[in-house]
């Protein structure tokens, strides 16, 4: 049986975005995070992201790093980013936006 691989969109050091062909979902891997998003899902979680780097929101951890915090609908689960990670998630996130649109034009 013939694997169906997935199309990168986006990928750094830290990650990849990817999206399996003829498929409405989105894959993010990145650190640990394995998270699939539908479209919108993925558009909204962009939004945020970008504007956490915009708001420039950190706070100290007890080991006095200075760390972003994402809250997830799940009370207790948040993701923490370092600046670093957090300006690489946005450029991966940017990437991947930009590369699905022209595989769409490309396919259409």
């Amino acid at each position: 049986m013939a694997c169906n691989r997935p199309t990168i969109l986006s990928r750094n050091e830290l990650g990849f975005i990817s999206m399996p062909n003829g498929n409405k979902l989105i894959h993010l891997c990145f650190n640990n995070l394995h998270i699939n998003f539908s479209i919108n899902e993925f558009l909204a979680f962009r939004n945020i992201v970008k504007d956490l780097v915009y708001e420039d929101c950190r706070i100290p951890f007890p080991d006095g790093t200075l760390r972003v915090l994402l809250n997830t609908p799940y009370e207790g689960l948040n993701f923490s980013f370092n600046k670093i990670e957090l300006n690489q998630l946005v450029t991966v996130l940017d990437e991947a936006y930009y590369m699905r649109i022209i595989y769409s034009y490309m396919n259409e």
